[in-house]
């Protein structure tokens, strides 16, 4: 039916949909969304009206629960607030354990290639300046796929989401000694527009996440850079 296909779409029109009555306590699961960075809305259903109450008759029928809130995770329903709080820090702990373990191993590359132009040949500095550079394209990228995914998100988002790469692609048409500090520069930069114009849409792990990759990246960066000085004759 037309009612029913109108609330299934409701249920998925966010990451986290919360139906409620408008003198339920969300029990602090607002909050968590918020800390989270979940796109999520609440869906108010007052008794008052006929067509609120058929709403919340179909929404009973579909999910076999007589009482509100009722919380719906990508579409699916998983119950009420404890059991939507532990939904989410199920999935929370799995993205933040993969999320960590990649971006550390990702450091990997940034410290062989910096020990590489220590110790081994100066050409190394190339290979560090080319994973720095990836590295900066892909996280900017992260948020053009954020605005992509947040409705509401600002063009903004979109514009600056290209610079990182920018800034790569410049930083690699020129020798090693200049482009190492242009791309360390920019994780820098990256970092404080991140924590100026972004903050609410990471969560707070992964901002944390963010502040110590940038600061291992950078690192390897100046490092790789306080290697060559000797061979320019500056240092």
């Amino acid at each position: 039916m037309a009612g029913d296909e109108d609330l299934r779409q409701l249920a998925r029109s966010a990451d986290v949909v919360v139906f409620h009555s408008p003198v339920t306590d969300l029990g602090g699961l607002d909050e968590q969304l918020e800390e989270s960075g979940h796109n999520w809305r609440a869906i108010e259903m007052g008794m008052g009206s006929s067509e609120s109450r058929e709403q919340f008759r179909r929404l009973k029928a579909m999910t076999g629960r007589g009482t509100l809130p009722q919380v719906f995770v990508e579409g699916r329903f998983v119950g009420g607030l404890q059991a939507a709080k532990a939904s989410l820090n199920e999935r929370a702990g799995g993205s933040t354990a993969a999320a960590g373990w990649m971006g550390y191993l990702g450091l990997l590359p940034f410290l062989a290639t910096a020990i590489g132009v220590w110790f081994g040949p100066a050409w190394a500095a190339g290979w560090l300046a080319a994973y720095g550079a990836v590295i900066l394209s892909f996280i900017g990228a992260i948020y053009w796929g954020l605005a992509m995914s947040r409705p509401g998100a600002s063009p903004e988002w979109f514009y600056a989401s290209v610079v990182p790469a920018l800034v790569a692609w410049a930083a690699l048409l020129v020798p090693a000694i200049v482009g190492l500090p242009v791309i360390a520069a920019g994780f820098i930069g990256w970092r404080v527009w991140e924590s100026r114009e972004a903050a609410g849409a990471l969560p707070r792990w992964f901002r944390r996440l963010r502040t110590v990759l940038t600061s291992g990246a950078v690192l390897a960066l100046v490092g790789g850079w306080l290697a060559l000085l000797p061979f320019t004759g500056t240092g």
